[in-house]
């Protein structure tokens, strides 16, 4: 059976915070990581069983980064657009052509 919690989890790092990115990478549990602006450094969306799995995630994986300053966790009650990833092979002057376009 697939895990079915997702959340975000929005982390603050330090100044001097180059490895974060990696370190947060190699969590299992991690599905996307994105650098973003504004008040925090990186989202991350993580799928995990359940609540208590989200928390030791966030206490024992991501707290435990040492440039990790701080994270917010949002819950995702329910997924209203879940856009699939492209295939490499196809793209969009590909299709163009196939379907006569």
């Amino acid at each position: 059976m697939r895990d079915s919690l997702v959340a975000f989890v929005f982390v603050q790092t330090g100044l001097h915070a180059a490895n974060t990115a990696t370190l947060l990478a190699r969590i299992p549990e991690v599905e996307e990581l994105h650098r973003i602006a504004g008040e925090d450094c990186y989202v991350v969306r993580v799928r995990v069983s359940n609540t208590e799995q989200l928390g030791c995630l966030v206490r024992d994986k991501i707290e435990r980064i040492k440039s990790v300053h701080s994270t917010r966790t949002t819950l995702v009650l329910k997924t209203l657009k879940d856009k699939p990833v492209p295939h490499p092979q196809r793209s969009s002057a590909s299709s163009a052509v196939r379907s006569g376009g």
